[in-house]
């Protein structure tokens, strides 16, 4: 390890480029041992082009120049392939954000950590299994024999994340990165997490953090750097970067942040005047590179200023009206080795008109389940599930069909709910015929009116949902959730993976759409402060049941459940302006 005065990494003009666009410009950076430097931004902004060319991988077709690039003092930027791969691992450790995907399904736990051992260092076949084990313990899983013998789809989102990182830093790297590291993970999760990473900063890694999430990179970083359209456009220490912000753009990201913002404050920039609005260039879609990045989004707020679309929900129940009602809902499974596991135990919840119910809680205490059994999608065990006073659990599917249209959902990853072989036309088409169509231009009229609902240009009907960015895959998911003109509408973890500033747009569009018809929302997620800032009401939920709820604002300022309390505890506050 190199001593805390020595850089560990030494960074000048770096540049890359694809098919002659220019994806990072003109960035430098220094890392000294045992530091941790941030690097945020909105999606598109160069970080993760910029951390992928420090090993060698910035993409295929890249052209990528540096007037220095240093390891330890060892020059990088001439490295063949060959040579690039007895640095990764060995030298720099990567932890990226989907365990899920990075780790191989079809092998063990413990065999992914023991192949980063067999080919980076002289251990033993007995040397590698202890040393495995310890790896396991030192990242904090429990029992590491037993979870050495699993594959990543028997963990937690928690357990894969604290798995990757064992195997990123099986062969003790100089240097970390850290790629979104704890995006999507709850409170607790994340805190022992971020526990993690500053242990490792304590054995003297120096670290690079990529985040969008500023709350966490004040809890990690020592030094912030702050990159937008490939250039670094302010860097100093973490407090003095978050705490006072020089650059108009760093401004913009903090004021994005949801936390502290009362209920119904907006978070996203005012839209731009009448005339100016379709003119208006996304700073996220455009700095991604996505093509036809100049279509953005009006922004959330013109949805005031225009005429609603043709399938307005109708009868509008009064405000405070229940509107779904679940009643003692219990749900078990069978685990992998057969044993009877209760996900939902006993849960009663009511969502009234116009009224959002925030439901919070670590990953596996129940949440999406209780979700999915009240969009009928799973039937409960136990209990019942209520549609405007009417039975909608235990129900056949054709009793239930015509009333499907009053309940949508709004999902965390839209990518992966939409056939990737339909436009956007055509996939709100099927939203519009109840699945019964996908000719575009037989809805082109409500297509476009929906599409204009949420802030895109009519001509995103004829893009592929692989073409657009985050955000405006989000903006396409709430249009298809709206064509059937629901009343209720369940959105779970609908901006976890977006950064800060779309995040801030989609939470302010979801605002006015409740406003502008009355929307009821069961709102999941694991990020309190965007529950506490879009909910009238919270519901925490605890190994399968309800342990607290109540007036928003009450629960957070006055938790009654120790479970509750270790929740706001565990939460990484955002920084203060």
């Amino acid at each position: 390890m190199n001593s805390n005065n020595e850089a560990v990494l030494r960074l000048e003009n770096l540049n890359v480029a694809f098919n002659g666009e220019p994806a990072v410009r003109g960035v430098s950076l220094e890392i000294p041992a045992g530091e941790c430097l941030a690097l945020v931004g909105e999606s598109g902004s160069g970080k993760s082009v910029t951390a992928r060319s420090l090993i060698g991988l910035a993409g295929t077709g890249a052209k990528v120049s540096a007037d220095r690039l240093e390891l330890s003092g060892r020059n990088l930027a001439t490295l063949s392939q060959r040579a690039w791969r007895h640095v990764r691992g060995r030298r720099i450790g990567f932890i990226l954000q989907d365990a899920l995907v990075s780790l191989d399904p079809l092998r063990t736990i413990g065999r992914e950590i023991d192949d980063a051992l067999r080919l980076g260092s002289e251990y033993s076949r007995r040397d590698r299994a202890r040393r495995v084990l310890s790896l396991l313990e030192d990242v904090g899983l429990d029992n590491p024999a037993q979870r050495a013998g699993q594959r990543s789809g028997e963990l937690s989102g928690g357990m894969r994340q604290r798995a990757l990182i064992a195997s990123a830093i099986a062969l003790d790297p100089e240097l970390v990165i850290a790629d979104e590291p704890t995006t999507a993970l709850d409170a607790t999760v994340q805190a022992q997490i971020l526990d993690l990473l500053a242990g490792l900063r304590e054995r003297g890694s120096a670290m690079l953090l990529i985040s969008h999430d500023l709350a966490v990179v004040e809890s990690v970083a020592d030094r912030v750097a702050v990159m937008t359209d490939g250039r670094i456009v302010e860097s100093g220490p973490a407090a003095q970067v978050l705490g006072s912000p020089s650059h108009d753009y760093t401004r913009k990201l903090l004021r994005a942040v949801p936390a502290d913002h009362a209920r119904g404050t907006r978070l996203s920039a005012s839209p731009a005047p009448a005339g100016q609005a379709a003119a208006h260039v996304s700073g996220q879609a455009a700095a991604a590179g996505v093509s036809g990045a100049s279509e953005a989004p009006a922004g959330p707020a013109a949805v005031r200023q225009r005429p609603l679309p043709v399938r307005v929900p109708a009868g509008r129940p009064p405000a405070g009206t229940p509107v779904l009602q679940a009643a003692g809902l219990t749900k078990s499974f069978r685990t992998p080795d057969k044993k009877p596991f209760t996900a939902v135990d006993g849960v009663s919840f009511e969502l009234s008109a116009g009224e959002t119910l925030g439901l919070v809680g670590e990953s596996g205490s129940g949440k999406t389940t209780a979700a999915r059994l009240v969009l009928g999608l799973a039937e409960p065990d136990g209990g019942e599930v209520r549609l405007f006073g009417r039975p909608w659990s235990g129900l056949p599917e054709r009793e239930r069909r015509s009333r499907r249209t009053l309940i949508g959902a709004v999902y965390q990853d839209p990518l992966s709910s939409f056939d990737p072989r339909l436009t956007v036309g055509q996939l709100l088409a099927d939203a519009l015929s109840g699945g019964r169509s996908l000719n575009a231009k037989a809805h082109a009229a409500d297509t476009a009116r929906l599409l204009d609902l949420v802030g895109l240009p009519a001509r995103f009907t004829a893009r592929g949902p692989r073409t657009l960015s985050g955000g405006q895959r989000q903006r396409v998911a709430i249009a298809r959730a709206l064509a059937p003109k629901p009343k209720i509408v369940i959105c779970d973890e609908p901006a976890s993976a977006l950064d800060v500033s779309v995040q801030a747009q989609i939470l302010d569009l979801l605002d006015d759409l409740q406003r502008e018809f009355g929307l009821s929302y069961l709102f999941i997620s694991h990020d309190l402060g965007v529950v506490r800032h879009m909910s009238d009401r919270v519901a925490v939920m605890q190994r399968g049941r309800i342990v607290e709820q109540g007036p928003a604002e009450q629960l957070f300022a006055s938790p009654q459940h120790a479970y509750t309390r270790q929740l706001l505890a565990a939460a990484v506050h955002p920084p203060r302006t």
